[in-house]
């Protein structure tokens, strides 16, 4: 795929989806949609917040975009890492592999979204969850096979990356664990309704994030430098 520059599908893998999900759902609050600040106050999950009204198009229109970069920007992580030589092919495959799987599970849930039906409910169901769950996983497993590495890649000059990078896939998992605990937590239903779609805007923002976090490693290096 010579000509791709990775980098910059990185970037586009994290923004698009923030751009997507943020500017439908302002749309249907311009439209008429009750609403609040979904990242605390949690009034409605993002599907509630962009599955109908004038924004659910502009929300689908930048899924493929948005699902393409990311699987450029996993394409690229691959070929990063085979460039440096971190970790074994397996592991390496297992990085982009269940990147892939979250990108074309974010295609689903946006293809499906606002669409009726028990079959589409569990498509955008298990859309989302495995979007969600490829994603975070490729994060952490890629994190894990730079983090040794952060002082030695070409002489270090990756360490202050690869520091970023931890925090952003940090803040994902914490996210992801309060919100695994929040039931054991919390009694009142509706406040654990709030808090688990805060949650749920705040672990999706965090998630696109870090593709932002990945993007200077989409490139080629060596471990000298």
């Amino acid at each position: 795929m010579a000509g791709v520059h990775f980098g910059r599908a990185a970037w586009a893998a994290g923004l698009l989806p923030i751009i997507a999900v943020n500017a439908a759902y302002l749309i249907n609050l311009g439209a008429g949609m009750d609403g609040c600040f979904p990242y605390l106050e949690g009034c409605q999950s993002v599907s509630q917040g962009v599955r109908s009204g004038p924004g659910l198009w502009l929300f689908k229109s930048l899924a493929l975009p948005g699902a393409v970069a990311m699987t450029l920007a996993w394409l690229g992580i691959g070929r990063w890492l085979d460039t440096v030589g971190l970790g074994s092919p397996v592991r390496r495959r297992l990085v982009v592999g269940l990147g892939w799987v979250g990108a074309a599970f974010f295609l689903v849930y946006a293809t499906w979204l606002g669409t009726e039906g028990d079959v589409y409910r569990w498509l955008r169901r298990y859309g989302v969850v495995f979007y969600f769950a490829g994603t975070g996983l490729a994060q952490l497993f890629l994190l894990s096979l730079v983090w040794s590495e952060r002082q030695t890649l070409r002489g270090g000059v990756f360490q202050p990356v690869i520091v970023r990078l931890a925090a952003l896939v940090t803040l994902v998992w914490g996210l992801g664990v309060a919100s695994a605990f929040k039931r054991k937590l919390i009694d009142d239903p509706g406040f654990l309704d709030r808090v688990e779609n805060a949650l749920e805007w705040d672990f999706a923002l965090a998630l696109s994030l870090t593709f932002l976090g990945l993007a200077p490693l989409c490139g080629r290096s060596n471990r000298s430098g």
